[in-house]
């Protein structure tokens, strides 16, 4: 994410993980963007988007102590 909000959000037993998009951690780089000098996209890989979103939200889930396996709902908007 590159809000000024976290990842994960705790309430009780329940974890709250939102935000995820493809952004590489610590990074810049978007996998399967590719940018001209101006901004324009001259690459777009959506299937490369998606993996490095589920690759962010399976950190998300390790870091708070959780993982794929303790999912309830999953909301996704393109």
């Amino acid at each position: 994410p590159m809000g000024l909000y976290p990842a994960t959000k705790r309430a009780g037993n329940l974890l709250f993980v939102s935000g995820m998009g493809p952004r590489e951690a610590g990074t810049d780089n978007i996998p399967g963007l590719t940018l001209d000098k101006y901004g324009n996209y001259i690459t777009f890989d959506f299937e490369a988007q998606v993996h490095s979103v589920f690759n962010n939200v399976k950190i998300a889930l390790g870091q708070a102590g959780s993982n794929w396996n303790n999912i309830v709902d999953v909301t996704i908007f393109l």
